[in-house]
């Protein structure tokens, strides 16, 4: 078995996936993609496809990513630095089975498919912005030229963003999603 494909943003990732899931056999996701988390990358796959298996990895401690990772659908988290780990999981997860505190791929889209928090108030786009601006501390202009778009695009998404949130400031909106964003 091989890598098929890879990515470095959360953006990339869903787009390959959703090109190609039906020929993955396990995705192997990293924790920290650029522009949007694991958490929140799993949960989107998770949605769109309810048999691959998602197998989260990280180089930062297991108990920052447990809870969020296993509630937006994987079957398991392990470390980098241990590559037996890793075979272990990986070989456990393509046998059908999960690791502790996780569930079955089924399971899982069931349970994100009737839970009417698992809806996305924002869009792709927009939550990308946040996860740029609220997790990465970039500014607009920053913003802008990360994603190959205009300033005033990046302003108007903003202001978008503090209305789908229910806010009445950028700021509130970025502690709005630090609390609550991330966690779905």
């Amino acid at each position: 078995m091989g890598i098929v494909d890879s990515a470095t943003s959360g953006v990339e990732a869903l787009e390959l996936f959703a090109s190609n899931a039906d020929q993955y056999a396990l995705v192997l996701l990293d924790m920290s993609l650029e522009g949007m988390q694991g958490p929140e990358v799993c949960r989107r796959m998770r949605l769109a496809d309810c048999s691959t298996p998602i197998l989260g990895m990280t180089s930062f401690s297991l108990n920052r990513y447990r809870v969020p990772l296993a509630a937006a659908g994987a079957q398991g988290l392990v470390g980098k630095g241990d590559e037996t780990q890793l075979e272990q999981a990986v070989s456990r997860v393509l046998s059908g089975c999960f690791l502790p505190g996780f569930e079955t791929p089924m399971a899982a889209y069931a349970r994100l498919k009737c839970d009417t928090q698992a809806e996305s108030t924002l869009t792709n786009m927009q939550e990308t912005i946040m996860n740029l601006c609220a997790n990465e501390y970039l500014t607009d202009v920053e913003i802008a030229e990360r994603l190959g778009i205009s300033i005033a695009t990046v302003r108007k998404h903003m202001q978008n963003i503090v209305k789908r949130l229910n806010c009445r400031t950028q700021r509130q909106a970025i502690i709005t999603w630090l609390k609550h964003g991330n966690e779905r």
